[in-house]
């Protein structure tokens, strides 16, 4: 037992490595990680720890700060570095594993604990957010913390679980808002509906009124502040956010991107590719299972007799359940129900002796490392050929390791976040059409970039965009020399 142990210690532990290295090398990408990195950075240098900002002056109403906190304390401890902004993420990531570790510790054994932790990490969806600039791995923390404390309560743990629940709703709804409870609640409901006399009572193990009392306190306080601070948070937040862009597939309110339009149910086929390479071992297990009638009718009982295994079933097709009628969804949604499908898994590998072979090869060591070793070289790839990245890093970094103090860098016609964000927020949008120009710091409109560029006493940089380099060279009308290339823009050198 202790060999089969230290074999998961040391897949877990590879994994883990895999991720840090790289989140270490591969730079932020367009748009969101960038995005929220530069949000990120401005909540750390203004100091303004309430307001999110989408840019300098421009208050970011998307989101809830909780990721933003976090992320703006690693800059503060850690300086600017891509790590920092994605280490929280990665840390709460491994908050939510430590959840799945220690409930299957404490009801089956240490070693199907390791095996739901590496099935966990090893999903494509969690392996790729675990150390991302994204608030997900925060959510699903949070929902993690109150469903796992739910079923502590439920089956007399200590008295702690019964307030962690409720940290955990507040928690959620400072880090991404109402959606946190409703995921919760509706998992919980779900799985009430499959036994309801027996099930209902058990709701009345939780503290409600002085847990409801310690949620309020935890987490309202911040949503009247930001209200208060810039008018009109709440009905975007809310009303927008949290209403318009579920039932509106082609929500025109969005301030900062765009929406994602997907046909109904579409939200399943993204399970599948979020649940990867662990989907396809959870899927031979129910039809191993389901291949007669007798065995279907079975699985109802099941899901009315056995509360452990409904309670996570209940909770691992919710949120799918949930985003079936969306049309405006993103893969990113499905994270919350991963948690329990790693537990499930977990808890029948162990009744079944942790073994599902294929030929000679045992599946579950295959499943484990196969996202880790494939991501792992393709981020080797990326190093050799970073300029087909989408990200500005290079292109700033490149700027500023021929321009002297004084020396400008300029986007012609869009600048993405990620130039924002490695150039300091020193990077100007040049507006070739008016449009925009109430959306961003930092700009200027084409006729007074040429002024300036008349009258500089130093050397310019202009990014143009590939697709329209022609177009917006004669504009300029000025002599121009190129000196670096990415996937999206043309560097030029413009001397004084």
């Amino acid at each position: 037992m202790t060999k089969k142990l230290n074999i998961l210690y040391g897949i877990l532990l590879f994994i883990i490595i895999a991720r840090i290295f790289t989140m270490v090398t591969f730079p932020l990408t367009d748009t969101t990680e960038a995005r929220y990195a530069h949000v990120a950075y401005l909540m750390a240098s203004t100091n303004d720890w309430i307001t999110p900002y989408y840019d300098i002056g421009i208050p970011f109403w998307g989101k809830p700060p909780f990721s933003f906190w976090a992320e703006a304390i690693s800059y503060k401890i850690f300086g600017m570095h891509d790590f920092s902004a994605r280490v929280p993420a990665f840390i709460f990531t491994l908050l939510t594993m430590g959840l799945i570790f220690k409930y299957l510790k404490t009801f089956y054994n240490q070693r199907a604990g390791l095996w739901g932790a590496i099935i966990y990490l090893s999903f494509l969806l969690t392996y790729g957010l675990s150390g991302a600039v994204l608030t997900d791995p925060y959510l699903t923390f949070a929902t993690t913390l109150s469903m796992v404390s739910f079923i502590m309560v439920i089956r007399d743990q200590k008295s702690y679980w019964k307030y962690l629940f409720f940290l955990g709703i507040s928690i959620g709804l400072i880090a991404k808002g109402p959606l946190a409870p409703v995921l919760i609640a509706g998992a919980i409901i779900l799985w009430v509906i499959f036994d309801f006399k027996r099930r209902f009572k058990e709701l009345g193990k939780l503290p409600w009124l002085k847990g409801t009392l310690l949620t309020i306190m935890l987490s309202v306080p911040w949503y009247i502040i930001a209200e208060l601070k810039t008018p009109g948070f709440l009905d975007y937040f809310i009303v927008g956010e949290h209403f318009k862009r579920f039932v509106d597939p082609g929500w025109a309110g969005d301030l900062y991107g765009s929406s994602h339009k997907k046909p109904h149910g579409m939200i399943w086929l993204m399970w599948l590719e979020s649940a990867f390479p662990w989907v396809f071992v959870a899927l031979y297990i129910i039809f191993k299972n389901l291949r007669s009638k007798s065995k279907i009718l079975n699985t109802f009982t099941i899901l009315k007799q056995d509360s452990e295994i409904s309670y996570f079933i209940a909770w691992s097709i919710f949120t799918m359940v949930f985003f079936t009628l969306a049309g405006n969804i993103l893969w990113t949604y499905i994270l919350p129900a991963l948690p329990a499908l790693a537990l499930l898994l977990a808890i029948y590998f162990d009744k079944m002796g942790y073994k599902i072979e294929f030929k000679t090869y045992n599946i579950l060591y295959l499943s484990a490392l196969f996202v880790p070793v494939v991501v792992t070289l393709l981020n080797f790839y990326t190093i050799e050929h970073r300029e087909k990245l989408k990200t500005e890093k290079y292109l700033v970094e490149y700027y500023k390791s021929v321009s002297e103090a004084n020396d400008n860098i300029y986007y012609l016609d869009s600048r993405p976040f990620s130039a924002q964000y490695y150039s300091n927020d020193k990077a100007v949008l040049v507006l070739i059409y008016s449009k925009g120009e109430k959306k961003h710091s930092k700009t200027m409109k084409l006729e007074l970039f040429k002024e300036k560029l008349e009258q500089s006493t130093h050397k310019s940089f202009i990014a143009i965009p590939k697709k329209r380099v022609e177009s917006l060279q004669s504009q300029i009308n000025k002599p121009m020399k190129k000196i670096f290339e990415n996937r999206r823009y043309m560097l030029f050198e413009v001397e004084a």
